[in-house]
């Protein structure tokens, strides 16, 4: 869900001139729109992946559907947080994106993405931890399964980070929006 959002809007300004030239359209709207879209493309492919794999056979409900539905919506604000602050530094940047798809690969490898934080070294494991989109992984872990329980999980610090964030995001392309886009 950070991935994709975060990535997809990089190119949210750039790739949609001509709505731009509507008069009621801001850089915004089109960030937002684009965002969710990503977020809806994502949920229906994950409720459409449990719902096969329930229908094979292979229990896939999560434990604390309450608490999966908060780590994804977290998760969601983050990478629109960082989505916009991608759109915007794009439109001055126009190799941004490139720098961003080799940071990606950099935190999704040291995410707990193909691993269980929990095997790793404590000292591994406490750096590793400061890595937001880990925080998420294992929000969505232990709402998924009851069983795990990581002591270094801080919910409130990702709530709290994603929505500082958007909210400098926001501020950022209020402040940059009239050189965001000029029509040509």
């Amino acid at each position: 869900m950070f991935v994709h959002t975060s990535s997809d809007l990089a190119y949210a300004i750039s790739a949609n001139p001509a709505v731009l030239q509507l008069p009621l359209v801001t850089t915004l709207d089109v960030i937002l729109a684009r965002g969710l879209l990503a977020f809806v493309t994502d949920a229906l492919v994950a409720v459409i992946l449990l719902v096969g794999f329930d229908a094979f056979g292979v229990g896939a409900a999560p434990h604390y559907f309450l608490g999966v539905l908060l780590a994804l919506g977290v998760c969601w604000l983050l990478g629109m947080a960082c989505g916009i602050l991608n759109a915007v530094i794009n439109v001055f940047f126009k190799s941004w994106d490139k720098f961003w798809v080799q940071l990606m690969r950099i935190l999704y490898f040291i995410s707990g993405i193909f691993y269980v934080p929990e095997t790793m070294p404590d000292w591994v494991r406490n750096i590793l931890a400061w890595n937001p989109i880990l925080q998420a992984i294992d929000w969505f872990r232990v709402s998924f399964f009851e069983g795990y329980h990581p002591y270094w999980l801080d919910r409130s610090g990702l709530a709290l980070l994603a929505l500082l964030t958007f909210v400098l995001a926001l501020a950022v392309e209020r402040a940059l929006r009239p050189r965001l886009y000029e029509p040509s």
